[in-house]
């Protein structure tokens, strides 16, 4: 059985170690998919916590959500949404993806996912506040290139995960 990109997508989440939530959600009319990333983190030693708004919370624990989204590079512009994103990746058309790129963001996804959990933890536990002043994810292309080019050398280079058929 082939896997279209969407059943690609869904299996391949499915499968991440992730103590938060991954959903996936695709939008047919802009040809995209969203992957949201969500922490739940309990906060123990700072006292006082902003979010980007600038708004204080006292409560235990804080919520933290990101996304990656996917694009068609022939049908979405994303140079209008990109700031609302980790990272915009692109993909061709009905041919969707090559499988070393969906490998690829499935195994950097979980380095994502583990380093900044941790990265996350720190952050929470720290009593100095001036040591940490901002949590954010950080999407490094160049790593995601370096593990993309180690799956191509392993991987049949012309088999495709295609865009769902509607």
């Amino acid at each position: 059985m082939k896997f279209d990109l969407l059943d690609f997508l869904k299996l391949g989440l499915s499968k991440l170690d992730f103590d938060g939530q991954l959903e996936l959600s695709w939008n047919k009319e802009q040809h995209t998919f969203t992957i949201e990333i969500t922490f739940v983190m309990e906060k123990k030693a700072r006292a006082l916590f902003l979010d980007m708004t600038g708004e204080t919370s006292p409560k235990p624990a804080i919520t933290f959500v990101d996304a990656i989204l996917l694009y068609d590079r022939v049908f979405f512009d994303p140079r209008r949404v990109q700031d609302d994103y980790l990272v915009c990746l692109p993909f061709d058309g009905q041919k969707g993806w090559e499988l070393a790129k969906g490998e690829a963001l499935l195994t950097y996804l979980q380095i994502l996912l583990d380093n900044s959990q941790s990265d996350l933890i720190e952050f929470l536990n720290s009593s100095d506040s001036s040591k940490i002043t901002l949590f954010e994810l950080e999407w490094s292309a160049e790593e995601f290139s370096r593990i993309l080019a180690e799956k191509r050398q392993v991987q049949d280079k012309d088999y495709w995960l295609a865009y769902p058929k509607l």
